[in-house]
């Protein structure tokens, strides 16, 4: 949706904020959300970027809006998230104005350089929100207690299974719960939707963008589901050998592997394979952790 679209009220609050009218607005392809996206410059040559979204382009949206508002606002000023200007909210419209940042998605498949850099900035950030800065955040283990254990439905649905996992569904689904309770446990905030396509890079900087899913979860969290979306395309530090974190994994791929058994949701045709896909994935890397 274009920014010119977007109702004068939300357009009058955007030019208030930054002080001036704004003369150019470069809409931002891709992701999942409907609404605007784009990129501004002001007469006086201030940028910004606005993303917002109201409930007659989807009710949900502007429920995931004001979670990531929450978060950024909890958080406060650090160098790998972008500084939050302001908010608008009037019930029905919800926009959040960010710092405009003139970067460039990571290269997907990963390469080397940019996935050491953006790993070392995970550290960074799960350091910075552990403890969570915002206690009352939803719980991961809560939220996502029915994706996390799917391999219970596997079980009762008698679905088949990679060759390496015949008589061992049991096995895994024992695991997925200890990931399942260690996430229950968890202090710190996750982003906990880290991939590529959520993260900015700069000439000296790695700024983790969309926090529309954050939660209270295990502090590694961040960091395994970046292993997972890297260890196809370059060399990974090892981790932990813990049972927990093995479980995480394992649960994860119990939710992918029922999934994509489902048929295929209105509009959505390339989902199942591509959870076959992730839940290939992560079974692989639970074999290893295993072996």
């Amino acid at each position: 949706m274009p920014y010119e679209k977007l109702p004068a009220a939300v357009r009058a609050w955007v030019e208030r904020v930054l002080g001036s009218t704004v003369i150019s607005a470069t809409t931002q392809q891709g992701g999942f959300s409907p609404g605007v996206a784009a990129r501004l410059v002001t007469a006086t040559g201030r940028r910004a970027f606005v993303k917002a979204v109201g409930t007659s382009l989807n009710p949900k949206t502007p429920e995931l809006f004001r979670r990531e508002i929450t978060a950024m606002q909890s958080m406060g000023p650090l160098p790998v998230v972008p500084v939050l200007y302001d908010v608008y909210d009037d019930n029905d419209w919800v926009g959040m104005l960010y710092e405009d940042i003139d970067g460039q998605l990571p290269v997907h498949p990963w390469v080397q350089p940019e996935a050491d850099r953006v790993l070392e900035a995970v550290a960074e950030l799960t350091d910075a929100l552990d403890p969570s800065p915002w206690p009352d955040a939803p719980v991961v283990a809560v939220r996502s207690r029915e994706f996390l254990s799917r391999w219970e439905n596997v079980l009762a649905d008698q679905l088949d299974v990679p060759d390496w996992m015949a008589g061992r569904v049991e096995e895994l689904a024992a695991l997925a719960r200890t990931g399942l309770r260690a996430q229950a446990e968890g202090k710190a905030l996750a982003h906990y939707d880290l991939r590529a396509d959520n993260i900015i890079l700069t000439d000296d900087r790695v700024v983790f963008i969309d926090w529309a899913h954050p939660g209270l979860a295990a502090r590694w969290t961040d960091t395994v589901i970046l292993h997972a979306d890297m260890r196809e395309s370059v060399r990974l530090p090892a981790l932990p050998d813990d049972k927990a974190i093995t479980g995480f994994i394992a649960a994860i791929a119990g939710g992918q592997w029922w999934g994509s058994a489902q048929p295929a949701p209105p509009g959505l045709p390339t989902i199942r394979a591509w959870q076959r896909q992730s839940a290939l994935t992560h079974l692989d890397w639970v074999r290893e952790r295993l072996s």
